[in-house]
């Protein structure tokens, strides 16, 4: 092959290599140039106000992006960038997928700075002195107070007003411009004033900020300011005051009633514990000013102790100098107990009563305490240099529970009673009230005995008690299903636990009657019930425990609502209390005098037998408790099974002589006699 064609070969090969590499190159930019496409996402920044886009600067602060003018490009994710102008405050922005694609940033101009300080007057006193106590106003506005202000405020026109009490206002006025910091003085000028000092007696002297300025009456020029005044004399206490001379008060006036010097008088006292009356008026014992060269009546006593009374004079050179001492006075005590009792007298224990021995003639306190009964304390003050007797009787905790008549086992049950004065009424119902049955004899009552009833029924957990611990049940239900009997029995442990007399007199388990001359636990009276239900705190008597109307209101007590409809066949189908049986007692509303459940829940045992044969209607019965024999006793109030109007009644009455699921009891006893 000749050498030409060598050279052509070579050649055709160097372009077919040119050739492949352009062509690489081109696929490379097209497919930068794609993937620019797919991945890159472009925004748009435009910047304002007009004055400051000229100028806009925009910086990637965080992320990925590239920053031009008025552009941001970015790969994905979110990034922060920075725009700034000269004079403009920067604004940090972050931008995402979610941003649009054209971003309005609006930059907030720069505030201008006022730099100031207060030139009070000529002098420097005056610059330490009022400094801190100008203040800055700019358009009437109230900013700083003090000194030297530094304020930052948007650019534009105002007036910059500074004051002082005790100097003229300097009031200028700016034009800001934004990033602008203006550097001034504000000069308040110093005003002038006169300060005019009288007093009575005139010719004292008059000191002014140390100077003595001369004798009352004075006339002092004074600059604004707050001046130290001062008058003295010989004879006269001394007056001290500071006086301004302010923009608002040019010419302060002072008319002074000076105060003779006093006397002076030193008192002290055994013991130091006393009243000390100077002229009626309480001191403290030491060092105390009186007018000099007039009389003073001095009393100093203390409880238990003679008293000092003296007149003295004092005089303004020389103090005057008392000691008192007071004599205690003792009495002669002899304390004595009905038990041989350990005493302690005022905290201090001392030896078993009788005691005889000396004590203070003040109030002093004993108590005296024996085993197996209960502590009493007195207090006594004994007569000076006589003879006083002090008698301490102790009772038995029983015979202090009976003495006070207070019941205080039943409150561990949680059983709280209310006491009740009766007065006279009618028990049963006249012939013309409705729903009248034949067994409601109306009985002339009245009462002599004060008695207490329990607000609530007993409830199971209060009977259980008595039952013992092993039978305890935790339930406010009320007790139901004991005959009257177990209730008469449980009014007896009541009284056997405080001390009272029972009420009930059993024999082997059987009832042989009762002791009306008891004040133990009880069940009350048809008498006292149907009083309770009818008459307590009312003008005249009243068909129900709610009065006289004759509708149900919604949850008026525990009776047999709507809900029964498919339990028994009577009940009130427009009545509803939200209860299908017994429920808690105390679960509605008190009556008017603090009872609950009176008139249903359960209908309740009472004291009396019930009986066909006729009361004594002639006469007015007195703490009537019915027929001395029976064979069945006497119920009262209505239950959650009553469904009709008349059975809550308080005249109506009911009878068993056992137990029913219906029946429970309250309890109730005489107050003690006095």
């Amino acid at each position: 092959m000749q050498p030409i064609d060598s050279k052509i070969k070579r050649a055709q090969r160097k372009g077919a290599g040119v050739y492949v590499l352009t062509g690489l190159l081109t696929l490379g930019v097209l497919g930068a140039f794609g993937l620019w496409l797919f991945f890159i996402k472009g925004f748009s920044v435009l910047v304002g106000p007009s004055d400051a886009l000229s100028s806009a600067k925009i910086e990637l602060v965080s992320g990925f992006a590239w920053v031009g003018n008025s552009s941001v490009y970015t790969l994905g994710g979110e990034v922060s960038i920075k725009v700034s102008a000269p004079t403009f405050e920067p604004s940090l922005v972050s931008i995402n997928d979610q941003s649009p694609s054209t971003i309005d940033i609006m930059l907030m101009p720069s505030p201008a700075v006022i730099n100031a300080q207060a030139i009070l007057g000529e002098n420097s006193r005056s610059q330490t002195q009022y400094l801190a106590q100008t203040q800055w106003f700019l358009d009437g506005v109230l900013i700083y107070i003090g000194a030297e202000l530094e304020y930052k405020t948007a650019p534009g026109s105002y007036q910059l007003r500074a004051t002082n009490p005790y100097f003229t206002a300097s009031i200028q006025s700016l034009s800001l411009v934004r990033a602008q910091t203006v550097e001034l003085s504000a000069r308040l000028g110093e005003v002038s004033g006169i300060i005019t000092i009288n007093s009575l007696p005139s010719g004292v002297e008059v000191n002014i900020d140390g100077d003595n300025q001369g004798k009352t009456p004075l006339i002092f020029a004074a600059k604004g300011g707050r001046y130290a005044v001062r008058l003295s004399s010989d004879d006269y206490l001394t007056i001290e005051e500071t006086i301004a001379v302010q923009t608002n008060t040019l010419s302060p006036v002072r008319n002074y009633q000076l105060l003779p010097k006093p006397g002076v008088l030193n008192i002290s006292a055994s013991p130091n514990n006393g009243l000390l009356l100077i002229n009626n008026i309480e001191y403290s014992l030491g060092q105390i000013d009186l007018a000099a060269n007039k009389p003073h009546k001095i009393h100093y006593t203390k409880a238990g102790h003679t008293s000092y009374i003296n007149t003295i004079n004092v005089n303004k050179e020389t103090p005057t100098r008392i000691n008192v001492s007071l004599t205690p006075l003792y009495g002669q005590v002899t304390i004595t107990t009905n038990v041989p009792a350990a005493l302690i007298v005022n905290g201090n224990s001392t030896q078993k009563s009788p005691v005889s021995a000396r004590f203070l003639a003040v109030k002093q306190s004993v108590t005296a305490s024996a085993q197996g009964f209960r502590s009493a304390s007195t207090s006594f003050t004994p007569q000076a240099n006589k003879t006083n007797n002090v008698n301490i009787n102790l009772l038995t905790e029983f015979a202090a529970r009976k003495a006070e008549g207070k019941p205080l086992f039943i409150n561990t049950l949680s059983i709280a009673m209310r006491k009740f004065n009766g007065d006279a009424f009618t028990m049963g119902s006249p012939a013309n009230e409705t729903g009248r049955r034949r067994n409601e004899h109306q009985v002339d009552l009245d009462f002599s005995r004060p008695f207490w009833v329990s607000e609530k029924e007993i409830t199971q957990t209060q009977f259980s008690a008595f039952l013992g611990a092993s039978t305890g049940v935790n339930s406010n239900l009320p007790i139901t299903g004991i005959s009257w009997l177990e209730a008469a029995q449980y009014c007896n442990w009541l009284s056997q636990q405080e001390g009272l007399p029972v009420f009930y007199r059993f024999n082997n388990g059987r009832y042989m009657g009762a002791d009306v001359s008891s004040n133990g636990y009880r069940l009350p009276t048809e008498g006292e019930w149907e009083w309770l239900a009818k008459k307590a705190k009312r003008a005249v008597s009243t068909v129900y425990v709610w009065g006289n109307q004759e509708k149900l209101r919604d949850n008026q007590g525990n009776f047999a609502d709507k809900s029964m409809n498919t339990a028994q066949l009577i009940f009130f189908d427009d009545y509803e209390d939200g209860k299908a049986g017994p429920a808690d007692v105390g679960s509605f509303k008190a009556d008017r005098i603090g009872l609950y459940d009176l008139d249903g829940n359960v209908s309740e045992w009472v004291h009396d037998y019930y009986t066909t044969s006729l009361p004594d209607m002639s006469k007015r019965h007195l703490d009537y408790l019915g027929a001395a024999r029976g064979e069945s006793w006497v119920i009262k109030g209505g239950n959650y099974e009553t469904g009709r109007l008349r059975e809550l009644r308080a005249a109506f009455r009911e009878f068993s002589s056992s137990g029913k699921e219906t029946i429970g009891f309250r309890i109730a006893r005489y107050d003690s006699r006095e």
